[in-house]
């Protein structure tokens, strides 16, 4: 494909609600995005989406990256997945920006061809991945605070037909353990319920944590423990009476392989905005499935545009068991595009061409 034009333009979203992590409490979402068009006026779009904690650049420094980037795209001759020495030497310590850049051209592509992004990143994928999904399961994220608020919460998220529901962890022992019985007496029985402490704990808080909430059936715990220490992970995942999952340890295609490596995990969360693209994310499950471990794609409350590319991902990846982190409904105040279709706690992918919206 030849580019005739690329442009970033910085986007601010507000949440509609204040977002709370183990980072802090967030009200408004910075992220950039690129449009890549072709002589015939056809556009793709990405969008660099940085996130404290997960290893990328700042969305200053993923802004300066793309508009010096510029210069480089018009008029060069490139394919998703395939880089010049410089292009590849510009993006190299800009993970974000990369995903950006990336997820423009794979839209651009698949709208040349006529067909969804999700069979655009398939294409590539062969036998590693099951067919193309029409319907993306979602889990819901349980936000209230006091115990009998999310369990009303629960009981709505169950009811809604939801499968899978995750709760964040990582306040003191007690708490957690309250907010969690709570959760389950409000999802039931046949709803998995998912723990993450966003590295919260240290090694021994980790084990105590584990064995008071095994009680309670979680689907796993994930991110126990920091980033950094996949040892301890490995240990852990050996010990604990539920499945250890990864998040911010993946955060870069060498920590997942490190992960793998050290068997630390039963389960990686996948994030594309921060992994460099979606090509990058799903040669990532693929090396997972390989080490048998079980493959969760999740935003990092990108605008439509990131949601959109992670969901064609996730559809790509074809697992029609999976439960991903897509569930972005109703996250911003106002966003660049519609939501996709739903159906009983799924999303619809469509027949649209790309990503199916224009920003």
């Amino acid at each position: 494909m030849k580019l005739a034009a690329a442009r970033a333009r910085p986007l601010t979203l507000h949440f509609a609600r204040p977002l709370r992590t183990a980072r802090g409490e967030f009200r408004q979402r910075e992220s950039i995005i690129l449009e890549l068009s072709d002589a015939a006026g056809l556009a793709g779009y990405g969008e660099a989406a940085p996130w404290p904690g997960f290893g990328t650049e700042t969305v200053a420094e993923s802004l300066a990256t793309l508009n010096d980037a510029a210069a480089l795209l018009q008029g060069a001759t490139l394919q998703p997945g395939e880089w010049t020495d410089a292009i590849a030497a510009h993006f190299r310590g800009a993970p974000a920006a990369r995903a950006a850049l990336e997820g423009a051209l794979w839209d651009l592509a698949a709208r040349r061809a006529g067909i969804p992004l999700a069979h655009q990143l398939a294409a590539g994928l062969g036998a590693l991945a099951g067919p193309v999904l029409e319907r993306v399961q979602v889990s819901a994220l349980l936000t209230q605070g006091t115990p009998q608020a999310l369990r009303e919460e629960a009981r709505r998220v169950s009811a809604a037909g939801y499968r899978a529901a995750k709760l964040k962890l990582g306040a003191s022992l007690a708490e957690d353990l309250a907010r969690v019985r709570a959760a389950r007496e409000g999802l039931g029985p046949d709803v998995a319920l998912r723990g993450d402490a966003n590295g919260a704990w240290n090694e021994r808080m980790a084990r105590e944590a584990c064995d008071a909430l095994a009680p309670f059936g979680l689907a796993y715990v994930e991110q126990p423990l920091p980033a950094g220490e996949i040892d301890g992970m490995a240990r852990l995942r050996r010990d604990a009476p539920v499945r250890i999952a990864a998040d911010e340890s993946v955060a870069t295609a060498a920590g997942a392989r490190q992960l793998l490596e050290a068997g630390a995990a039963d389960v990686l969360v996948l994030k594309p905005a921060t992994l460099g693209g979606p090509a990058q994310a799903l040669g990532i499950a693929a090396s997972a499935r390989r080490a048998g471990c079980e493959v969760v794609f999740s935003h990092t409350f990108e605008s439509a545009v990131g949601a959109r590319q992670v969901l064609h991902c996730a559809a790509a990846w074809g697992d029609a068991g999976a439960i991903h982190g897509l569930d972005t409904r109703g996250l911003f105040v106002d966003d660049v595009g519609d939501a996709p279709a739903w159906q009983r706690a799924a999303v619809i992918l469509g027949d649209a061409a790309g990503i199916g919206l224009r920003p």
